[in-house]
């Protein structure tokens, strides 16, 4: 999900766990979560991560009934540009990235290192923001944003996860809309990792002055 409103921009990707019944139910209810916990949450002073968080559990909870929530489980990434502050936030693998205006690093936020295979952090039926890694970014520092589920991370060599990034908004702001969104397709559906067949999910999110002209 990408969505721009009045007061900032909201993208977001999430990742069924392949072993739930439920999970297509479970990560379309992620989006909606979050866009309406990033609506509820607001304030003149911006968003702060936990609040937001608990909400957006809160929200994909009811917005499950009447599934069981275990056969729903899902991973999150997300990112939130509220006025001069960029939030990032994930549970359970894939990867954010935020890219560096000219003279300004990259950042990185992805799973961590104990998180492999089909082991992962994923929302449940109790919240715990103890598992969600968060990051509190000045968005006037960053000129895109790059956010994937691990279908597409687990197979950028170690290392190379910014330059990929970096490359996406490069080529975004080098063209328009429609000729990105059918070199992604090209390149989704002609993955070069051999015999790699998890579901992968982009979106990449550029922004010339600050984080203000969202594609």
């Amino acid at each position: 999900m990408l969505r721009r409103m009045l007061w900032g921009e909201l993208a977001v990707v999430a990742d069924g766990l392949g072993s739930r019944a439920m999970a297509h139910q479970g990560a379309r209810s992620v989006c909606r979560a979050a866009l309406q916990a990033a609506a509820t949450c607001r304030s003149p002073q911006g968003v702060h991560a936990q609040p937001l968080l608990a909400a957006l559990h809160a929200a994909w909870l009811a917005a499950l009934w009447p599934h069981a929530v275990r056969e729903c489980a899902s991973t999150c990434v997300l990112a939130l540009r509220t006025g001069p502050v960029l939030l990032l936030a994930q549970l359970g693998d894939g990867m954010a990235v935020a890219c560096g205006r000219p003279g300004k690093p990259s950042f990185l936020l992805q799973a961590d290192v104990s998180d492999f295979g089909n082991v992962t952090d994923c929302l449940s039926e109790r919240h715990a923001p103890q598992d969600w890694r968060v990051a509190c970014l000045n968005s006037a520092d960053f000129s895109g944003l790059v956010l994937c589920t691990d279908g597409i991370s687990a197979d950028i060599v170690a290392g190379m996860e910014t330059a990929f990034a970096a490359d996406l908004v490069v080529g975004g702001h080098a063209s328009g809309p429609n000729v990105q969104k059918r070199q992604a397709r090209h390149w989704l559906k002609h993955w070069p990792v051999t015999g790699h067949t998890d579901d992968k999910t982009i979106v990449c999110m550029m922004a010339p002055e600050g984080i203000e002209d969202a594609q």
